[in-house]
């Protein structure tokens, strides 16, 4: 009896844990096929949800240059991987393309994994999933607006990798590095703050 309600916090921790489990293995497997499958990666790339996101992320991107002054030139181009993907280029800079990879989707679902996972509300869920999943897109067009802006003058970031406690990372590590910190930051909000207010138990 001493110990029902701490038992009651390791059985919702372990609950939590396994729905994490359960719900990231999938996005693990299909990955991993992408990977290994390049006709089902390219598939998957041209299909309409996934085509739009990285039109949509470049589109923003350019916008975004085009605010702070910068003309570029956004192509659809099919010469790069083995499916076409999109590109952004400053006149006289390197081109910047957004593969599959680059989307942020597997970033997305582990974001929205782990706020499903935790106890609350559904409505209050749903709201703060949306916040942090426009949060990711928003930083994610920042990431292309810069890596397109760096290359104005022929700088290819990938050949710049920054090091970091001795070990060296590229753009899209560094960005996945970051926007782990913020998943993180976001899901502690979550945890200490709404979680609490809009608890089912209430």
């Amino acid at each position: 009896m001493l110990f029902s309600k701490e038992n009651g916090r390791y059985r919702e921790l372990g609950l939590f844990v396994l729905k994490v489990i359960v719900l990231i293995i999938p996005l693990v497997i299909l990955f991993s096929i992408l990977r290994s499958i390049p006709d089902v990666q390219a598939t998957i790339s041209e299909s309409f949800p996934v085509y739009h996101l990285g039109k949509l992320i470049m589109v923003s991107a350019h916008q975004l240059l085009s605010m702070f002054g910068y003309t570029s030139t956004l192509l659809f181009d099919r010469t790069i991987y083995h499916y076409g993907v999109f590109s952004l280029q400053i006149p006289g800079g390197v081109q910047t393309f957004i593969g599959f990879s680059c989307l942020g989707l597997g970033i997305m679902w582990v974001y929205t994994v782990l706020i499903i996972s935790w106890p609350g509300k559904i409505i209050p869920k749903t709201i703060y999933i949306l916040i942090g999943l426009i949060m990711i897109f928003s930083l994610n067009v920042c990431r292309m607006s810069y890596l397109t802006w760096y290359g104005r003058n022929g700088l290819i970031f990938t050949e710049r990798p920054i090091s970091i406690l001795g070990m060296k990372l590229d753009h899209h590590q560094l960005f996945n590095f970051f926007i782990y910190i913020v998943i993180l930051a976001l899901f502690i909000l979550w945890i200490e703050l709404f979680s609490k207010k809009y608890s089912n138990k209430n």
